[in-house]
């Protein structure tokens, strides 16, 4: 891993932030893509200097016209990216289903499917021109795998990414490229706390006794799930690829 490169979406906060010190501790330059100017900057200052460079882009990650060259813009710094990482998500409001309406679920779905999709796309095609090699993590959710009460869209958007990472992984492994998700649950970060507007003690309960309870009766911490991208983006995972792991603590069993 040392001395490659990656392209970090969401990047600025929580699991994202997690998952570029992590691949810096390893080695890795990181391009960071986030739309939060102040978080980016933030993040920046607070990881610069602890691995090799890394870049920030201030993103407009809903412009799927723009995709392409927010990843140029990493290729013409380090040379070549040999790892995707999205993390980036809009979460929905918490809309009844008979009350959603269209523009929440274009909104939803247009951050959280359709954008990795076409950042996928674009990944792959330039992997495959440099000659092949290269992985791909999307970050998924447990809500794309159980009956979760009023995030219809949120649930139907990572639960389709989870189907886009099985065709992209049929397709792309001729070219050596492993696409892979990772799968929290409830995981302590400000999103979480925001979008549920509860505090961490409140999160802490429903995995012990609510109804986010997992078998560790544990919260997820965000570095829990940047180990497992790391690992995804490594030479241990090198035969890994069209699968879903649950960063979890068993809140989905499949």
């Amino acid at each position: 891993m040392k001395g490659s490169a990656a392209f970090v979406t969401g990047g600025a906060n929580g699991i994202g932030r997690a998952t570029v010190r992590a691949l810096l501790e390893a080695g890795v330059n990181v391009a960071v893509a986030d739309n939060n100017s102040a978080a980016l900057d933030e993040t920046v200052a607070e990881l610069d200097g602890i691995g090799p460079r890394i870049l920030p882009i201030a993103a407009d990650l809903s412009d799927i016209g723009a995709l392409n060259g927010y990843l140029q813009q990493a290729i013409d710094r380090f040379g070549r990216v040999d790892y995707l990482v999205n993390s980036a998500a809009s979460m929905d409001a918490t809309y009844d289903l008979m009350d959603l309406d269209e523009a929440e679920w274009d909104r939803v779905l247009r951050i959280n499917l359709k954008m990795p999709a076409f950042l996928l796309q674009a990944f792959a095609r330039h992997a495959i021109a440099r000659g092949g090699g290269g992985r791909i993590v999307m970050v998924s959710s447990a809500a794309g795998f159980r009956a979760v009460r009023n995030r219809a869209s949120y649930g139907s958007s990572k639960g389709g990414l989870t189907a886009l990472v099985r065709i992209a992984a049929a397709q792309l492994g001729q070219h050596d490229i492993n696409v892979n998700a990772v799968a929290p649950g409830t995981t302590n970060t400000h999103g979480t706390t925001t979008a549920r507007n509860v505090d961490v003690s409140k999160l802490q309960q429903a995995v012990q006794s609510g109804p986010s309870e997992n078998l560790l009766k544990r919260l997820s911490e965000p570095e829990d799930v940047a180990g497992t991208i790391a690992f995804l983006c490594s030479p241990a995972a090198r035969q890994i690829t069209g699968q879903t792991i649950h960063v979890s603590a068993g809140l989905i069993t499949p």
